[in-house]
């Protein structure tokens, strides 16, 4: 079975002889700890990128393209940017938008839709015509992609205050988004990664009435149009605690659902009880302490129960529940691996 079969196995529920593997992301600097190399550590690097999921015998890449132009620098000699979603942003000890597409929520009718023009498809094509790796392709989702745009704090206050303007922004912003899906399906993705995080670990961000206007419409609509532009599996990612939303989820068209956070009480046993008919399950290994403080037996053990609970009938891809970040020991992503390896159906 060849890693591209196996991943479109386990998401459409068929056996497969052992279950798929593969990380939405692979941080640089672990990337290069497990390859004893010294690649750029930017976001993505095709040759440490590909390395490393070779050395981890995965069967997965997720690609995207997030377009920005250098516009400047701060007072502190930090770069300045601009991105395509038209905020501009400063790169500095973290991440922070310094001006809104928009000074007046007031004036989202003036809000313009990025342009697709801008968006390269050329990472996702060398994946496709180099590797055998199934290729996922990421966008963004209405709560993320503005959430970027304007301060979290101003985004929260604006979805129950201006409602009707933040509906605009999301309409011309998803339109956006599916437009992406369709470029990178004509360049030869194999799915589309739908990155949206809607919920803290006890819940989600916004209420439910606010959801149901502002969430739930957009990936119904957009998880629709990608499918009949071409039937492709759509997988939602969100971290945190989805409980009270899993069956809107279901019900928005989803094929699968990545991350399933177990710190923000995800049970995978639940979960696949309850939900692992409609939707291939994707990741559940704990990074608050299982991948980052454990031991590599604990790691293991912890690894096979919960790939016995969850492939169950098929439907399961192994991955932490976010991404493999830094902080986990290169001991512990190769016990993670092995354990995987050990367990055929």
């Amino acid at each position: 079975m060849t890693k591209k079969e196996r991943v479109l196995s386990a998401i459409n529920h068929k056996s497969t002889a052992k279950v798929p593997k593969g990380e939405i992301c692979i941080d640089g600097n672990l990337a290069n700890k497990l390859l004893h190399s010294s690649y750029p550590t930017d976001y993505q690097h095709f040759e440490r990128d590909k390395r490393v999921r070779e050395l981890l015998k995965m069967d997965l890449i997720n690609v995207g393209d997030w377009p920005q132009q250098l516009i400047g620098e701060d007072k502190n000699g930090y770069p300045v940017y601009l991105s395509n979603y038209g905020y501009e942003f400063i790169v500095g000890a973290s991440k922070h938008v310094t001006k809104p597409p928009l000074e007046n929520i007031e004036d989202a009718k003036q809000y313009r839709k990025p342009d697709i023009k801008n968006v390269n498809p050329s990472l996702l094509k060398r994946y496709v015509a180099e590797t055998d790796l199934f290729v996922f392709a990421q966008i963004g989702g209405p709560v993320s992609m503005l959430n970027e745009m304007f301060p979290m704090d101003d985004y929260l206050m604006y979805c129950l205050t201006n409602t009707e303007e933040i509906g605009l922004i999301s309409e011309k912003v998803m339109e956006y988004e599916v437009e992406k899906a369709k470029l990178f399906i004509d360049n030869g993705a194999d799915a589309i990664f739908f990155a949206d995080d809607i919920a803290f670990n006890s819940g989600t961000f916004l209420p439910p009435y606010i959801m149901d206007e502002l969430v739930f419409p957009f990936y119904k609509k957009a998880v629709a149009e990608i499918k009949q532009y071409k039937n492709v599996p759509v997988i939602l990612h969100s971290d945190g605690n989805l409980n009270l939303v899993m069956d809107k989820i279901v019900e928005s068209g989803f094929d699968g659902l990545q991350s399933l956070q177990p710190s923000a009480g995800m049970d995978i046993k639940k979960i696949k009880e309850k939900y692992g008919e409609p939707l291939c399950l994707w990741g559940n290994i704990d990074l608050d302490y299982v991948m980052t403080f454990a031991k590599p037996d604990e790691v293991k053990k912890v690894v096979k129960e919960t790939i016995e609970i969850a492939s169950r009938n098929g439907g399961f891809i192994l991955s932490t529940c976010n991404t493999m970040v830094d902080a986990i020991p290169p001991l512990n992503v190769l016990a993670m691996m092995a354990a995987a390896e050990e367990i055929l159906y």
